[in-house]
């Protein structure tokens, strides 16, 4: 019986993940089509260190800037950035300093694709069935299907890693969203190997 609910649990969050990952795709197509490409430069900053799952550990060393592989960004002033370790994929990220907390979770997809799945009970709404409030998503080695829903991708050491950003359909707070975006979209370029 307990295998059972293993497995049904098992389809249930891979049909959510699908169904989330074609939303991404449709908007990430939409916006395409419709850039405006307008940028918002009131970032809030906290003086508090921000909360995470007691699955990762963050530091307050500012991180290192490093130009992206794929892209150019505009430089990030490294005071504004602070690093979360994500063991189980010997990966460090940044993030922009000021959002609330928030989980990851490393998974792996049915065709074998890893990928780490950040989240915050903040951005949890209630119009979707067993929302967690997932925010973004960084996939290990994207798919030729896969990458259609990326907003970013950078290549590190021979892996290109790229940057899923979820759809507000299910948060009831789609400008808190946008913050947990942002701050991890800016400095993805400096996501680093462990």
């Amino acid at each position: 019986m307990a295998q059972y609910k293993g497995r049904k649990k098992l389809f249930t969050v891979l049909a959510v993940i699908v169904a989330l990952l074609l939303v991404v795709a449709v908007v990430t197509v939409v916006k395409s089509l419709t850039s405006n490409k307008s940028s918002d430069s009131s970032q809030t900053t906290s003086k508090d260190a921000p909360a995470v799952s007691d699955k990762s550990k963050t530091t307050d060393t500012p991180a290192t800037t490093q130009p992206a592989e794929t892209t150019t960004q505009p430089s990030i002033d490294p005071a504004t950035v602070t690093t979360v370790d994500i063991e189980p994929a010997s990966l460090t990220v940044s993030y922009l300093k000021g959002i609330g907390g928030f989980d990851f979770e490393v998974l792996k997809t049915m065709g074998g694709t890893k990928y780490i799945q950040f989240s915050s009970t903040k951005l949890a709404g209630t119009k979707c069935t067993n929302d967690q409030g997932q925010f973004a998503s960084i996939i290990v080695s994207p798919s030729a299907d896969e990458s259609t829903t990326l907003a970013k991708t950078i290549t590190v050491d021979g892996t290109t890693y790229g940057l899923s950003l979820a759809d507000a359909t299910c948060t009831n707070d789609a400008d808190l969203l946008k913050q947990y975006q942002d701050a991890f979209s800016g400095p993805f370029s400096l996501l680093k190997k462990m």
